[in-house]
């Protein structure tokens, strides 16, 4: 290795300590912030509260709650630690942190046992903590997607790695990070073409153990739950809309941060198949695009924001450093570390760069790393509102907050969108929400999905006329839809609005010094909440 060569990767590794510094700074302060850094993770807390006080986490909906999509490892674990004794903001952040460092961990593991060198595998877990920045500095929130990346990679390694009955752990994990994201199954049959071009006899049985623990594991929650698990966890899915335009923006544009890593990967798969390694080479090649389809379908989701880059960023991580070792000239040599270092420089522009512009996630939109003074302030004024108020208070578009001034929790705003992607739509792409009424507009859909709308509408508007609630909390943006889906509850005995029989009324003044402040750091944006409080 020539002398310029080894100064290159001595700045490699500089990076790669600088990226792990920034985020060990980072998430050491945001972990321990008591509120909100993106819109969903009070919810997310929500739903770990239910497992901790033996509720169930899917169910037919109401005012009370509404399930997310997601799998239930997440909500499980939080729940657990929950129980424990740890604040729900603080459970959930630990277990997304965790699953960074043991991703990080693994990656760089993996790296070395590639190209047979600690400092290729150094590099690599530095380059997966650069990417926390451009990836909206999402590792530390109380979200599952690193806890489904871990055991995705995991399984991956183990068998390609592992020992001789490396297919049975192989197939836990693969089970595991199913249950911590449905996206698994996107990602898991890439893994098995791959192990098939590398040990054909490991892989079938991998993949007939990890069907028979995916199938025994979601056919016991849809037991326990009546159902509702599977409709919740796949069969509402499959009425959710698609993003045509990331079609192609996401190659161009969504990638664009990651085009060096992935060019060395495809290096490394040319190289390798050239030297006549072809099976190592396929499967490295099926592990890194499993990753990015799962992230492109992902994308092209409905709501798909940019966290949705780590799963096929994780993967390139492992195949582009790699490719270090099936360098085999002086000038790929020099190459290699190169590219690396263009990398690290591309995540770094990534990190303050504005956001994707598409209709949920405005291209002006900056990601903060550590939340402003005005934030804090603008959370504790309104959790000393909620604190005022002499009975439950439903805040649709932030969770835990009703839960941290002692009163109960309720359904979260994102998962009554959610469902409500069931409903046709109008020819300006908005909901019929007309169809709510008029039951014969929803007659294609399934009898389960049918009741959970009508359970729904029914038994929040039954809510909203009995009074249960002494104030309800909506955002004027991004969550100010909750007047108009549930405008039957909210009307007067005369079916009309601002008459002097309406349940509720609202405040006139601002809740907020700072109405925008309450805004999250990255996600939705939510922000500017009024109050309408019982008459």
């Amino acid at each position: 290795m020539t002398p310029f060569c080894n100064v290159a990767w001595r700045l490699l590794v500089g990076c790669a300590f600088a990226a792990a510094l920034v985020f060990l700074l980072a998430a050491g302060q945001r972990v321990f912030y008591p509120h909100e850094l993106e819109w969903m993770e009070g919810a997310m807390v929500d739903h770990s509260a239910r497992v901790a006080d033996g509720l169930p986490l899917y169910c037919a909906p109401g005012p009370e709650h509404v399930p997310f999509l997601y799998a239930p490892l997440m909500f499980w674990l939080g729940g657990l630690s929950m129980k424990l004794g740890l604040p729900g903001l603080l459970a959930l952040r630990l277990v997304a942190t965790a699953a960074t460092i043991g991703t990080t961990m693994l990656i760089g593991h993996w790296v070395r046992r590639e190209t047979g060198k600690s400092v290729p595998g150094l590099v690599a877990m530095g380059m997966f903590l650069g990417g926390y920045g451009w990836l909206a500095w999402w590792y530390d929130l109380a979200r599952n997607d690193t806890l489904f990346v871990l055991p995705c990679l995991g399984a991956a390694y183990v068998l390609r790695h592992g020992t001789k009955r490396r297919w049975l752990l192989a197939a836990a994990l693969a089970t595991t990070a199913v249950l911590a994201k449905q996206s698994a199954l996107m990602w898991l049959p890439a893994i098995g073409i791959g192990a098939l071009c590398h040990d054909w006899r490991n892989a079938l049985r991998f993949g007939a153990a990890t069907l028979a623990g995916i199938a025994a594991v979601f056919a016991l929650m849809h037991w326990t739950s009546d159902g509702w698990s599977t409709f919740f966890l796949f069969e509402m899915p499959r009425h959710h809309g698609w993003n045509g335009e990331r079609k192609l923006l996401f190659w161009t544009e969504d990638l664009r941060p990651m085009w060096a890593l992935i060019g060395l990967g495809l290096l490394g798969f040319v190289l390798q198949w050239r030297a006549g390694k072809r099976g190592d080479a396929l499967f490295l090649a099926a592990v890194g695009s499993g990753g990015l389809v799962t992230s492109w379908f992902s994308r092209l989701h409905v709501g798909g924001f940019d966290n949705v880059l780590l799963y096929g960023f994780a993967g390139a991580c492992v195949l582009g450093p790699a490719a270090a070792a099936a360098a085999n000239t002086r000038r790929l040599q020099l190459a290699v570390p190169l590219l690396l270092l263009v990398q690290f420089v591309s995540l770094g522009l990534a990190a303050t760069r504005p956001s994707s512009a598409d209709s949920c996630w405005p291209r002006t939109t900056r990601y903060a790393m550590l939340p402003s003074p005005a934030h804090r302030r603008a959370h504790e004024e309104l959790l000393a509102f909620v604190k005022s108020q002499p009975g439950p208070v439903w805040i649709p578009a932030h969770g835990d907050i009703s839960a941290q001034a002692g009163k109960s929790r309720f359904a979260h705003g994102q998962a009554i969108f959610d469902l409500l992607q069931l409903l046709p739509r109008l020819p300006d792409g908005m909901f019929d929400l007309d169809a709510l009424r008029d039951r014969k507009k929803l007659a294609h859909l399934s009898e389960r999905a049918q009741r959970a709308l009508a359970d729904l509408l029914d038994r929040s508007e039954q809510a909203l006329r009995e009074k249960r609630f002494a104030a309800i909390v909506i955002d004027a943006i991004g969550a100010n839809a909750f007047e108009h889906l549930f405008f039957a509850g909210l009307a007067g005995a005369d079916g009309q609005r601002g008459t002097d029989d309406d349940p509720y009324v609202r405040l006139p003044d601002p809740l907020l010094t700072e109405p925008r402040a309450i805004n999250g750091l990255s996600g939705r944006e939510v922000h500017s909440p009024y109050a309408l409080v019982r008459r």
